[in-house]
């Protein structure tokens, strides 16, 4: 075992790693990035099948709004985006609703959550709910949403957390969504390419086992995964951007009580997707789905699925969240895939025979069992607001954590979020050291 003396160990090379590294670099700061993947980006996953028009998305796919942390990537090197198409087609029991449209309900009960969240003590999703005089259709909508946009179980997750992130996204244009035309990995890639001699600062396949720091100073073990062999590296300090799932996974000494405290007051949802391309948009055979960007459905596993619109593709995106989740996180692969399967033969009315026949590739990655992530994004239970301010905060000038958890102005669970804590934890050296 060796030492060697950085300025900076960051810890995690996914978008908010990188973001702090890239900071650190053009100040001066001699950084080092662990990565315990053989790949950047974290929760970030884009695969590209050359028989696909469209990226396979296997983390991050929509781009939230118009926050600046992505949007001045997107234009100062000119990357692909398309507006998608929101149209929602609602399916109960198969059958297709002729009701009101699914966003609207929604954005109803959205609004009155965000006047309730106001008054009184904090609540859940749930209680606020039944508290509520909105109709039980417009109510199941809702619960839905909240829980698969989220991740979260609706008994949990905090109407003021819930209240805080609506109106940040109303401050980027949140009601709208994008796509990158050519994968999410193409912001990975840029945010890396701007770090000068990016591979003599950066190691992947090296697993952080073991942080021992005191004010001041640092001393960072961890695991090649190719030789197994051990290192050690020197630091001033360190930043850590694993997702809360893995944070358990480094041994800190001595342990950072307030932080740990922190992270064990929010949640880490989980959330199960199945990527599909097909031979043909078998779908659009239906004319009530032809032009659907999203089906909304009351299925047990996976009641949600979106299309590529407006890029038109043959591909399907099944997604699963929350409570749905839970009953497939421990599952094999080929069973998951199989029940997703079976939920859109449901939704679509078509044998699941038939989308087998026409089924040439399957893509699925499972995050709960991904030993480096551990799940999908946080969410806040409730009386849990303040616990994102409490991991932000620094240790003793030395400790530092980022990544979507600890984002503070209502964008966590994003890829911008994720991107605005790692400048912000590199700014926090740059201030102290000044």
């Amino acid at each position: 075992m060796s030492a060697h003396a950085v300025d900076v160990v960051v810890v995690g090379a996914g978008a908010a790693g990188l973001s702090a590294l890239k900071q650190l670099d053009r100040a001066g700061y001699k950084a080092l990035c662990l990565e315990a993947r053989g790949r950047i980006g974290g929760r970030v996953h884009t695969r590209i099948d050359p028989l696909s028009p469209a990226p396979i998305e296997l983390g991050a796919e929509f781009i939230h709004g118009r926050s600046p942390e992505i949007w001045d990537v997107v234009r100062s090197h000119e990357l692909r985006v398309h507006d998608i198409a929101e149209s929602a087609v609602r399916i109960e029991k198969g059958k297709i609703r002729q009701s009101e449209d699914g966003w609207e309900l929604i954005d109803e009960v959205i609004e009155d959550m965000r006047r309730a969240a106001k008054k009184g003590p904090d609540k859940s999703f749930s209680a606020f709910l039944e508290l509520s005089s909105h109709s039980e259709d417009a109510k199941r909508l809702a619960m839905s949403y909240v829980e698969g946009f989220n991740a979260a179980h609706g008994e949990l997750i905090s109407v003021r957390s819930l209240a805080q992130d609506a109106e940040a996204a109303d401050e980027i244009d949140g009601d709208r969504s994008f796509r990158f035309a050519d994968g999410y990995r193409r912001l990975i890639g840029e945010i890396a390419a701007g770090i000068d001699g990016l591979r003599e600062k950066l190691r992947v396949n090296s697993i952080v086992e073991r942080i021992d720091w005191s004010e001041g100073s640092a001393r960072v073990r961890f695991r090649s995964r190719v030789t197994n062999g051990t290192d050690t590296l020197q630091a001033g300090c360190v930043i850590v951007t694993v997702p809360l799932g893995a944070l358990g996974a480094i041994t800190f000494e001595p342990a950072p009580g307030e932080i740990l405290e922190a992270a064990r007051k929010l949640e880490f949802g989980q959330v199960m997707r199945a990527v599909f391309r097909f031979r043909e948009g078998f779908w659009e055979g239906r004319e009530e789905l032809a032009q659907a960007g999203f089906l909304l459905s009351d299925e047990e596993f996976f009641p949600t699925w979106w299309t590529t619109r407006p890029l038109h593709a043959p591909v399907l995106v099944g997604w699963s969240a929350g409570p749905h989740a839970d009953g497939m996180l421990d599952l094999p692969r080929a069973e998951i895939l199989s029940m997703a399967v079976a939920d859109l033969a449901r939704i679509s009315g078509t044998r699941k025979g038939r989308i087998n026949e026409l089924l040439e590739a399957a893509y699925f990655h499972n995050w709960h069992a991904d030993p480096f992530a551990r799940g999908a994004y946080s969410y806040v239970p409730v009386g849990g607001l303040s616990a994102r301010e409490q991991l932000a905060r620094p240790m003793k000038g030395t400790l530092y954590f980022a990544g979507e958890a600890t984002e503070l102005n209502g964008h966590s669970a994003t890829v911008h979020g994720a991107i605005a804590s790692g400048k912000r934890a590199a700014k926090q050296i740059l201030e102290r050291c000044r």
